[in-house]
């Protein structure tokens, strides 16, 4: 089957020559459905000329089916044809089907949109079962989309002829800033110490944010000592105000801790029993709600024991790409103040992060770059030598790019 596939995709490459090839590589997200069930879809596209390949991730709203699939292409005038190879994973009724979709372009986005049907040599979706697929890309400024970025070394200082980055800052300016800003330092449960610091910590950054970056005050919700109930109702409301081209930052301070047996991290909200997990909130489920709130760039930072938890790598990336790459891309990063380990009350980890944000004088600044301004000063001032992390959070839907801080003007 799959050499016959080879062959098609072969021949529609011959009648392409001397046709100008649409462009369709990148990162793309929209919808599809069966029936009454509609699916969230990223679908990352590699372009070799005529030829495709790639991988579709595929979520059901209703929770129940999800799968990836690796599929090869061709590209035949503004039609695109994707045919699935195999599934990386695949969980509920999920299958593999062929994809016919047509390519059309307006100022503020690309588009393929089409329909998807199954068919017997896949052997997954027999040909009566099939449905819509609509995919978008957002369009950049001709500058940005153009334009490739060779440099490893991130864009530090911005001159009257960066046309990239003042096309990046222009179109940044468009886009909301969200955060959520978690501070805690009372626990009704005597035997969980109540702390100090944690709650004018929050106020601290939420004020560096409002003056000194794009984050507008009314996006800014600052919680004080909240409960479970009222940090799951803050997720609820950025869930259904957060779009794909907003940027979203999570922050919390207050008690981490660790069970030995479930193999898994949780905040303590102010009303958590020592004795009782049904108050605590757990990295997974703090990981699902960062993975479904459907922003183009989450941030998450967590100043609290054991943090690190939530970590699908705890590295460092020693090799920062350039500030527009990462934008392009999707990101789901966490910026913790630890490993899986104690860290204290007074916190080496906020003051330094708040040192590097106050004193930044770069337009634009990835976390990345942020995190490694300050790191090392934080390993050489703690007391018990806490060293902070840095990378992608596990099964949320990063795709490699970064969260950047937009200075205001």
């Amino acid at each position: 089957m799959r050499s016959l596939l080879y062959s098609i995709l072969f021949y529609f490459s011959l009648t392409l020559v001397g046709q100008e090839l649409i462009d369709v590589s990148g990162v793309w997200n929209g919808n599809s459905n069966f029936l009454k069930i509609n699916y969230q879809v990223t679908a990352i596209i590699q372009q070799k000329g005529s030829q495709l390949e790639g991988y579709t991730i595929s979520k059901a709203m209703n929770g129940k089916d999800s799968s990836k699939v690796v599929f090869t292409g061709v590209i035949d005038g503004n039609t695109v044809k994707l045919y699935p190879l195999r599934f990386e994973y695949k969980s509920g009724s999920a299958c593999m089907a062929n994809s016919i979709l047509e390519f059309s372009e307006t100022e503020s986005q690309y588009a393929l949109i089409g329909k998807w049907k199954g068919d017997l040599k896949l052997k997954t979706c027999p040909p009566a079962v099939g449905g819509s697929f609509k995919l978008y890309k957002e369009r950049l400024p001709k500058a940005i989309a153009s334009t490739e970025v060779v440099s490893n070394e991130p864009v530090r200082t911005l001159e009257p002829s960066d046309d990239i980055g003042n096309a990046l800052i222009s179109e940044l300016k468009k886009r909301n800033y969200y955060a959520l800003i978690i501070g805690i330092n009372n626990y009704p449960d005597e035997r969980i110490q109540e702390l100090d610091n944690p709650i004018n910590d929050a106020v601290s950054l939420s004020n560096v944010l409002v003056e000194g970056y794009s984050f507008e005050k009314e996006n800014v919700m600052t919680l004080k000592n909240p409960s479970r109930e009222d940090i799951i109702n803050s997720l609820d409301e950025l869930s259904m105000k957060v779009t794909d081209k907003d940027n979203l930052l999570i922050f919390y301070a207050g008690h981490g801790i660790w069970n030995e047996q479930l193999n898994q991290g949780y905040w303590l909200p102010s009303n958590a029993s020592i004795n009782s997990k049904s108050n605590w909130l757990s990295n997974s489920t703090i990981r699902d709600y960062v993975g479904g709130i459907r922003s183009k760039h989450t941030l998450l930072i967590s100043d609290a024991c054991f943090s690190g938890g939530i970590l699908k790598e705890r590295a460092v990336f020693e090799n920062s790409r350039a500030i527009l790459e990462l934008y392009k891309l999707q990101s789901r990063k966490a910026m913790t103040s630890g490993t899986l380990k104690t860290v204290p009350d007074k916190s080496v980890f906020i003051e330094y992060l708040l040192k590097n944000l106050k004193s930044n004088t770069a337009p634009l600044l990835s976390a990345d770059q942020l995190f490694r301004n300050f790191k090392i000063a934080v390993i050489n001032n703690s007391p018990n030598g806490q060293v902070p992390q840095y990378g992608p959070i596990s099964q949320a839907g990063d795709e490699g790019g970064d969260f950047i801080f937009l200075k205001r003007e």
